[in-house]
């Protein structure tokens, strides 16, 4: 037999196989019988009767209470939570419905009711079939925090000497709530199965009385040695009048390993009782009343009513699943229970299908031999391929991705420039492995490039940006991205592809362009500013001289006209600093020194100025910052009338660092203090404190004006955190 004649033979093999594969697949399967699932029990509504869960007249939301205190207790207890509601999402109004254990599955199966409150197993058995999902979880008072957590508490009476543990209630009479109760009987029944007893067996009676409040009851009145009920069950009663808790023991006692927890206890806890929404209630609305429970407070009238302290946020259910499974309770009665008979004789098509599936491999195996040669070519040539490509990409001033159409932007493929553009591994993005692209990006520009993206994506157009990125180190660099989504043939957006690369030394440069413009524009306007209002003083010290009869008082004008010559002088050779102005960029000042130097540009005559500023501290500013001291120093000696001192100093606050000048002048009046940072306010007021504040700002600092008004004038200058330090912390 030729090598092809083999061929054929196993393909027509393999054919037949897979003909037969097909057969068994199709073949209908057994179904599994549901035994978990009950039916709904009939309560009077019908197809014809269905009681709609949001009536479009008068917007009633019904809320489906377990009564296991009673219908009477269900409505003084919960009434005041739908009326809480009511009040807080009207025009809705919601109303508490009753419903006894029997009833409330099937409320919830024909959504007779949008929400639903009951105990944790109950709760537990619907989010199991998908029935309902938990919104709130209620919380009891606690010492001194709410408690969102509750169990069981076994008793007898305390004069009853023949009980003392859980092992004495064998022969005995119990008395519990309801099969179906967690604090009335699952928690207890966990404790009584781990003990070794069997209640079937070894129980003298187990009758379950349908509430709390009965079992409780049952106990008291001699109808059984001992019962169960939920934790803070006793308590409530008790503050009722109804129960003398002297009359009461409780049974393996749990306080001592929770002595956080108030109330008496002879189980481990469990989450409280949920507020869930039915399935299929509207998604917004349900948010909504979850909000809303979540911000009652705890001595809210319902929170009172329902004995409890609030409502926290939905509690992990996983200890009732364990606790329902160990029972084996529904919806987990036939755990672990499958024999080898009934999987055979449930899944023996699916079996045969797998018998069948191993003949194909093996058969399939056979053909390997044949086509090896083939593969191995193609992947050699697939493999050139790829080293080309990867020296093409790895050559590329950035990185190359293809990614998914996500808030995460999930990398299924990134090339190694991610490397040096990011600090990070091509593996740590490659499925969010160990964080996502989207977390990279700052996060301020994270929902506009989304909203940008989508667009063009809408436009079947390219998407390109620029924006900030914060690599491993956490240091802040520019990318601009170019990139297009791939779409299917139905025109779904299969991934996207693009390119990134790395424009943080551009973005640099812009940013000094503008800087330098606003420095020079600010040195040209407090420069002329300056010398504006000299000449102005000059001008007047000449009039007033040439006026003068007086020798004296001609040559006092003269020597004053003299020295606003060599205050113009100073601020023009203030300027040669500036010779290569736009080339120096803002730096660490030394703030002592830079006052110290604004106070040689004034005459304070009689005023002291005290410098409390410490000389260790740097500021990073730009040079000209000397000048916002000049001007406030200025303004002090020109407006402060009745002024004595000018005192600069310096406090750390949560931090920051706050620079004060304060004096001791007449301060400024609260009307004008909003307007005095303006442009073009007040007179004679050096480069002003328009241009004051301006130059603060290039680096981020700012300025306020916090005195009161006939005690002085107080500046702060606020520099945030990372633009100040002291001289010992250059070395840290």
């Amino acid at each position: 037999m030729t090598g092809s004649q083999r061929r054929y033979f196993s393909g027509g093999f393999i054919f037949f196989l897979v003909l037969l594969l097909v057969l068994l697949l199709i073949a209908p399967l057994p179904a599994l019988p549901v035994s978990s699932i009950q039916p709904v029990q009939d309560n009077g509504i019908g197809p014809d009767t269905h009681l709609p869960f949001l009536s479009p007249v008068s917007g009633e939301i019904r809320i489906g209470v377990l009564a296991s205190r009673g219908e009477e207790i269900a409505h003084m207890e919960w009434d005041p939570t739908a009326d809480y509601l009511s009040g807080k999402l009207a025009p809705y109004h919601f109303t508490i419905i009753p419903l006894n254990f029997q009833e409330v599955m099937p409320a919830v199966q024909n959504r007779s009711v949008s929400f639903i409150v009951v105990n944790p197993s109950v709760y537990t058995a619907l989010e199991y079939y998908g029935l309902a999902q938990r919104i709130a979880t209620l919380q009891v008072p606690g010492d001194p925090d709410p408690i969102p957590v509750f169990g069981g508490v076994i008793f007898t009476r305390s004069d009853n000497s023949d009980i003392r543990t859980i092992e004495d209630l064998k022969g005995k009479r119990v008395a519990a709530v309801d099969p179906t109760s967690l604090g009335g009987w699952h928690a207890a029944f966990m404790e009584i199965q781990e003990k070794g007893l069997v209640p079937e067996r070894d129980f003298a009676e187990l009758n379950f009385t349908g509430t709390h409040d009965a079992a409780v009851l049952a106990v008291i009145n001699g109808y059984a040695d001992a019962g169960t009920a939920r934790s803070t069950q006793l308590e409530r009663m008790a503050k009722e009048g109804r129960v003398d808790l002297s009359q009461i023991r409780v049974i393996n006692d749990q306080s001592m390993e929770y002595r956080w927890y108030p109330y008496r206890i002879s189980t481990r806890m469990y989450p409280e009782w949920p507020f869930a929404a039915v399935s299929g209630t509207n998604l917004t609305l349900s948010k909504a009343v979850s909000v809303a429970l979540l911000m009652m407070d705890a001595d809210d009238p319902a929170a009172l009513a329902a004995r409890s302290a609030g409502w926290a946020i939905p509690q992990d259910h996983s200890s009732v699943h364990e606790l329902l499974r160990a029972l084996h309770l529904p919806p987990y009665e036939d755990y672990g229970k499958p024999t080898i008979e009934e999987v055979v004789r449930h899944f023996w098509l699916t079996i045969l299908a797998i018998l069948g599936g191993i003949a194909i491999l093996a058969s399939l195996l056979v053909n390997v031999w044949y086509t090896k040669q083939e593969l191995t070519r193609a992947l050699m040539q697939g493999q050139e391929q790829e080293r080309m490509m990867k020296t093409l990409i790895s050559n590329l001033p950035g990185f190359v991705y293809r990614c998914a159409n996500d808030r995460n932007w999930t990398m299924m493929f990134i090339s190694g420039g991610c490397r040096q553009l990011t600090g990070y591994e091509p593996e740590d993005f490659i499925g969010n492995n160990t964080l996502s692209y989207n977390d990279i990006i700052h996060p301020d520009y994270r929902d506009d490039i989304w909203d940008i993206w989508q667009k063009k994506l809408q436009m079947n157009d390219y998407f390109e940006g620029e924006y900030p990125i914060i690599t491993r180190n956490g240091e802040t660099r520019w990318v601009w991205e170019r990139g297009r989504g791939i779409f299917g043939n139905d025109g779904t957006i299969l991934f996207l592809e693009g390119f990134i690369s790395d424009i943080t030394d551009r973005k640099q440069m812009d940013e000094a362009l503008r800087e330098s413009y606003q420095k020079i524009r600010l040195l040209t306007g407090l420069t002329r500013h300056d010398i504006l209002n000299q000449l102005t003083s000059m001008q007047l010290c000449h009039d007033l001289a040439r006026e003068s009869e007086n020798v004296e008082e001609c040559m006092t004008f003269v020597d004053r006209a003299s020295a606003i010559g060599k205050r113009i002088e100073a601020t023009i050779g203030f300027t040669r600093e500036y010779e290569a102005f736009g080339i120096a960029g803002s730096g660490w000042q030394q703030i002592f020194l830079a006052i110290e130097s604004a106070k040689t540009e004034l005459s304070p005559g009689e005023v002291i100025i005290e410098n409390l500023v410490p000389s260790d501290l740097t500021i990073y500013a730009d040079p000209i910052i000397r000048k916002v001291f000049t001007t406030l120093l200025d303004n002090a000696i020109r407006h402060g009338r009745t002024i004595t001192r000018i005192r600069f100093s310096a406090r750390e606050e949560s931090g920051s660092m706050i620079l004060i000048c304060e004096d001791d002048g007449v301060g400024i009046p609260e009307e004008e203090k909003a307007r005095i940072f303006q442009r073009g306010y007040g007179a004679h007021t050096g480069i002003g404190l328009f241009l004051s504040r301006e130059i603060l700002s290039i680096t981020g600092l700012e300025i306020r004006e916090t005195g009161i008004p006939g005690e002085g004038a107080r500046f702060e200058i606020w520099v945030p955190s990372g633009k100040w330090r002291r001289t010992g912390d250059l070395h840290s």
